[in-house]
């Protein structure tokens, strides 16, 4: 019975972390999307947390409709025009009501991002208002539309320095451990290469390492590759080469993970301390988003060419599971160290804030994929308008979306479903 009730709690509160977590992440997203949009003179019809039937809605001085829907999973920005939340023209957009009676067409035409040959534009400049093409994205230069739909993916990037900038001026001082080896494991790549304890890692194929986990990181995503690591032994520099073994580990929270293993412990005596200061947690915060999207770019690269397995894929089961495990993650000692609540409270509360940076980063990176539908497609679209002077034809922005649509169901179910396998045979 104990056990029962621990695992109804241990999923309440990975529920409701999961759902403050993407709530939080999305909003800053759309955010960026809406005050943008703000700042260009466009009008917003809806701002939405969720999907679905409403459960809570206001509207603003400006007109805008302020939502909380039924499904907490993502969540969007209406400008004026727009017939849905991928800003695809309204029917009042792309017909006029007397052409629409003379062909007796009731049906939106197919979702599209800018108006093709100049002819909708024509038939949209008749049927609105001088102030409401003023209001209206479509009729917005090609300049703000492209800066509207970019500000969406970095106002994540933006949340994700905010937070890690906040945790680094809250810790004052961390040690970085350096890339200095304290043992090496038997019957690894590091044996076999002829890794010495006290060897300091300077390089691996000729990029500069400034700390054990920079090390850690590249390595992780290495396995199978041969490496040229550049070691300072002694004064002397040695090239070392190894190739990472795949392996499984467990990450910070216990879970099993598959990554390429060198078979180095650090050297706990070899660190330093570093203070932070404003400038100094800036930039490391600055540094951090960027070492994420490198490894992030390095990982689905790496995936692409067979090198990782898709079953590294995680989707919203995954987020939610590591919510959870962060928002407990002072607790997990199961309460055999003598620490005090505040102290656990803060420890989860750190570990949250630190998901979620995680979790904004990749949420950026993801809508700034080329796909049709996300920020990136969209993005897509108005470059070739700008390099071609011509928008992108209406029967191309059509099939584009709707095999960004396949794309994006196919993706979402395979994850899930990557998930619910894990979560079960784990």
């Amino acid at each position: 019975m104990q056990l029962i009730l621990e695992n109804l709690f241990t999923l309440g509160i990975t529920l409701v972390s999961f759902v403050v977590l993407l709530s939080f992440i999305v909003f800053f997203h759309e955010l960026g999307h809406f005050q943008t949009a703000r700042w260009c003179g466009v009008k917003i019809d809806v701002f939405s947390i969720g999907f679905g039937k409403p459960l809570f809605s206001r509207k603003d001085k400006h007109g805008t409709e302020w939502r909380v829907a039924m499904l907490p999973l993502g969540g969007f920005v209406k400008f004026f025009g727009d017939a849905g939340p991928a800003s695809d023209p309204s029917r009042k957009v792309q017909k006029t009501d007397q052409v629409q009676e003379e062909q007796g067409d009731d049906e939106p035409k197919a979702m599209m991002t800018q108006f093709p040959a100049g002819s909708e534009k024509a038939r949209l400049a008749e049927s609105l208002t001088a102030e409401e093409r003023r209001v209206c994205f479509h009729f917005k230069p090609l300049w703000q539309k492209a800066l509207i739909v970019a500000a969406g993916p970095f106002a994540n990037f933006v949340l994700a320095i905010v937070i890690l900038t906040g945790l680094f001026m809250l810790a004052g001082e961390a040690p970085v451990h350096e890339a200095q080896v304290g043992a090496v494991r038997a019957d690894t790549a590091a044996e076999e290469a002829g890794f010495q304890a006290g060897d300091r890692i300077l390089e691996i194929n000729g990029r500069k390492i400034a700390s054990f986990q920079q090390m850690s990181n590249m390595v992780k995503l290495s396995s199978g590759e041969e490496l040229e690591i550049l070691v300072d032994r002694g004064g002397e520099l040695l090239t070392l080469t190894a190739t990472p073994q795949r392996t499984e580990t467990t990450d910070a929270y216990g879970n099993k993970v598959r990554a390429g293993i060198l078979g180095i412990d650090s050297d706990p005596e070899a660190y330093r301390m570093v203070r932070y200061g404003p400038i100094s947690s800036v930039k490391a915060a600055v540094g951090q988003v960027y070492e994420v999207l490198a490894v992030t770019v390095r990982f689905i690269g790496r995936i692409i060419l067979g090198k990782e397995g898709i079953e590294q894929l995680g989707g919203p089961v995954k987020i939610a599971k590591y919510a959870g495990q962060s928002a407990m993650a002072g607790f997990s000692d199961g309460g055999e160290m003598e620490v005090s609540l505040m102290r656990r409270l803060e420890v989860s509360f750190f570990n949250f804030l630190n998901m979620a940076a995680m979790i904004s980063i990749s949420v950026g990176f993801l809508n700034l994929l080329p796909v049709p539908v996300l920020d990136g497609g969209h993005l897509v679209f108005y470059g070739y308008e700008a390099i071609a002077g011509r928008p992108v034809s209406e029967a191309v922005q059509a099939v584009s979306f709707k095999i960004g649509i396949v794309i994006l169901l196919s993706l979402m179910v395979f994850v899930s479903w990557n998930d619910v396998t894990q979560l079960f045979t784990s």
